[in-house]
């Protein structure tokens, strides 16, 4: 079994999505103590040493900001003892930002078991333009986090889309989709049945206050259809869940 996880860490902010969050938590997002910085990501590395993933993706990480000190997160997460660890810049490798700006080191990363290849894609558009395209296995990983705008989100889906055609055989693309208009934002992924989309009756995976959608998304390859298993799994000091996602390896192997 090949298993992959994925979490939006929200910065690491320690807020949940609640309205008594956000309310009483405001001004972690303009300056985020180092208590609550280590907190959530005590409890985000205990989570994933647990379900002991191959591939642990992701998104909103800070590797040092105005925002929270200039604290790197990454390496209380990864801690040394994973094969191979890398995090990227979400903006673009062109983009030069300054120490003060509120973006810089806002980044998105992974980590895997064993030594995989990767590369880091930038999209031609929007802001949030980073998406790591990794091989884990035989099985191609888009690790995606696209734009909060709804015209540039689709020129950027689009583009993912030409990508997905470069190669054949097994697929995931996961990440932070913003899809607030629901699951007709996917269809330009989904047409022609190459992809489904994995979680689509997982439930809710994004929280304001009252509000619930399923903004994180994992789609597969029509050839991981029957041998899959998908949880969405409760992160307490993000607004975003965790999805855990198993793939039998003997499908893999047929595919």
């Amino acid at each position: 079994m090949t298993r992959i996880v994925y979490a939006n860490l929200g910065y690491s902010r320690a807020i949940d999505g609640s309205l008594r969050h956000h309310v009483g938590r405001l001004h972690h997002h303009l300056y985020t103590p180092l208590s609550a910085q280590r907190q959530s990501l005590s409890y985000v590395r205990q989570r994933i040493e647990a379900l002991d993933p191959d591939l642990c993706c992701l998104v909103e990480i800070d590797r040092g900001s105005p925002t929270n000190r200039y604290f790197d997160q990454f390496p209380e997460l990864h801690g040394g003892s994973f094969g191979t660890a890398r995090i990227d810049g979400k903006y673009g490798a062109d983009t030069k930002l300054r120490r003060l700006s509120p973006s810089f080191g806002k980044s998105n990363a992974f980590f895997s078991r064993e030594s995989v290849e990767a590369s880091a894609r930038y999209l031609a558009v929007g802001k949030k333009r980073l998406v790591y395209d990794i091989d884990l296995a035989g099985i191609r990983v888009l690790l995606v986090h696209f734009s909060l705008r709804y015209r540039v989100r689709t020129v950027q889906i689009a583009e993912v889309r030409t990508w997905l055609a470069e190669r054949e055989g097994p697929t995931v693309v996961i990440g932070d989709f913003n899809a607030f208009r629901g699951p007709r934002e996917l269809e330009p992924l989904l047409d022609g049945g190459t992809l489904f989309h994995a979680n689509a009756t997982a439930g809710p995976t994004f929280r304001l206050g009252p509000w619930r959608a399923a903004l994180d998304t994992c789609l597969l390859s029509s050839d991981l259809k029957d041998r899959f298993s998908i949880e969405v799994i409760d992160q307490p000091f993000s607004d975003h869940q965790m999805l855990k996602i198993d793939i039998d390896d003997a499908l893999r192997q047929a595919a």
